[in-house]
């Protein structure tokens, strides 16, 4: 047995469905549940996304076979709060290896979840959660030294964001730190922060609003070079509903 909640999924065959599921204990699994779009079959709304469920898996291959699916907590999103469901989903689809047991990670997607279906106010829940996700990939970095020499980083001193390294100091001539940032915009590349700034940043008082503007942007930049040309699909959809709102 294990917890586990859909993050995709797809028809399969006449009455199945292939599942991307999200495992407390092994990380992305891919699944088929051979009947569950059958008229009979009592596992069509338990195989939704935003569902956490108690799963059976079986098979050695790396696609398994779903034998036993029953709901624990369901978590109701609707319109913004679906869209920002969805791109959680998303980013764990595009950046987390299948059968990558990442320990912490679904107890803070699960977190995630419980939040966006209890609270109004979702930017702060996002950030937080790209945040974690890049911890658990090993791909975080101090709010409080430079990642051109280890040195504290200065309140008065003005600093760039190299994504995959953190903070080097404006006027660094570390080559290769200078290496990784070509897979930066530009744009990014010109992005300035004060030491204060910096700092103010790694408290994560996100519930300033310019704290957060910030912090929104900081987390583009380090997952730009991650997630490469391809926009998020959920992301667009997001967007187009924040301005209908």
């Amino acid at each position: 047995m294990a917890r586990a909640v859909v993050l995709h999924r797809w028809p399969w065959q006449e009455h199945g469905l292939l599942l991307d599921l999200f495992t407390e204990d092994s990380g992305r699994v891919r699944a088929i549940s051979k009947y569950a779009r059958s008229r009979r079959s009592s596992l069509r709304a338990t195989l939704e996304p935003f569902t956490l469920i108690d799963i059976d898996l079986k098979g050695r291959g790396e696609v398994k076979t779903l034998s036993r699916a029953e709901s624990i907590q369901n978590f109701p999103l609707r319109h913004v709060h679906l869209y920002s469901g969805l791109y959680l989903n998303e980013l764990l689809q595009r950046l987390l290896p299948e059968l990558t047991d990442l320990p912490g990670l679904f107890s803070d997607y699960v977190k995630s979840l419980t939040l966006l279906s209890e609270t109004q106010v979702i930017e702060p829940v996002l950030r937080q959660f790209e945040y974690r996700l890049l911890s658990h990939l090993d791909l975080d970095f101090s709010f409080t030294h430079d990642a051109d020499n280890g040195s504290v980083i200065e309140p008065h001193g003005l600093y760039r964001f190299v994504a995959g390294n953190g903070f080097i100091p404006a006027n660094s001539d570390n080559e290769s730190l200078h290496v990784a940032e070509d897979v930066v915009t530009a744009s990014s590349q010109q992005w300035l922060l004060s030491g204060e700034e910096i700092t103010v940043l790694g408290q994560f008082q996100l519930e300033n609003p310019q704290v957060l503007k910030q912090f929104k942007q900081l987390m583009r930049n380090a997952y730009a070079p991650l997630l490469g040309s391809k926009p998020l699909r959920s992301r667009e959809l997001l967007l187009a509903a924040v301005q209908n709102k």
